[in-house]
């Protein structure tokens, strides 16, 4: 019970933080609407091009893309990690002694704080989403289902795990590199693409889509925002979830073994 209050407190103290710099997080999400701006003109005239009504590309109708990208760009921000730099400063400069001698292991120690973080974005995220929903249903005429959100509601925790697991998987490679950085960012571009942060990955073509089916990439933004816009069946949901399972668990397992052999090489050289 002792450790568990150690945790909570974890979490309260990475939400406090948000809570100060909530603004941030807004400007940072007010900027992403320039690229939603920009990518709502081109679509609107790749489908007005099409010379019908009622056109589907790539399985969406046009206001069925127009809520993807929205709801895409505020997805694709309330994911992002970010950690994976503090991890990378820890390693660099021997902060990660403190771990040996506190009662918090590092691993639960970034899960739980990340997620106490995004607790208080996801708060701010769901009002904002809210607001924008409806003003999309008097625009273009989008159309939803009340149980489809609340299933995209409950699936997104899991989309937020599957980037912390990888991102943290990937922060071990600071044991073997001066500076992670670059990996980090080309990680993160090829993420957001991949996962359809910027576009429905239906764009690619079934081949891609076939492939993109087994990795994790697609359940962390486009799978629960094809449940918003009505694209998945229940099968397809069911088969979503387990895939998300599946790859936690596995990032969590990859990040055990990555994590206890660059420990090998952890020297801590200024902590």
């Amino acid at each position: 019970m002792n450790i568990i209050r150690k945790y909570i407190a974890v979490y309260k103290l990475e939400m406090q933080s948000v809570m100060e710099y909530r603004m941030d997080f807004i400007l940072s999400l007010i900027s992403g609407g320039f690229t939603v701006i920009i990518q709502f003109y081109l679509w609107t005239a790749i489908y007005g091009g099409q010379g019908e009504e009622d056109v589907v590309l790539f399985g969406f109708e046009y206001s069925q893309m127009v809520v993807y990208i929205v709801m895409a760009a505020i997805m694709a921000r309330i994911t992002a990690t970010g950690f994976e730099y503090d991890i990378m400063t820890d390693i660099m400069e021997g902060n990660l002694n403190r771990f040996f001698v506190q009662p918090v292991a590092h691993l639960p120690y970034r899960i739980i704080g990340y997620m106490g973080r995004k607790a208080v974005e996801c708060t701010m995220v769901i009002i904002i989403a809210a607001g924008l929903l409806v003003m999309l249903m008097f625009t273009v005429g989008a159309e939803f289902s009340f149980l489809n959100i609340i299933i995209a509601l409950l699936v997104s925790p899991l989309s937020l795990l599957i980037n912390c697991m990888m991102f943290y998987f990937l922060s071990a490679t600071s044991f073997w590199l001066t500076w992670g950085w670059g990996v980090f960012n080309g990680w993160g571009v090829i993420t957001t693409i991949l996962s359809g942060g910027l576009f429905p990955i239906s764009v690619f073509g079934e081949t891609a889509m076939a492939v993109l089916r087994f990795l994790p990439f697609q359940y962390i933004i486009y799978f629960p925002l094809n449940i918003v816009v009505g694209n998945a069946t229940g099968a397809q949901i069911l088969e979503g979830i387990a895939m998300q399972l599946v790859w936690i668990i596995i990032f969590w397992a990859l990040s055990r073994l990555y994590w206890r052999v660059g420990m090998k090489k952890y020297i801590a050289a200024r902590g």
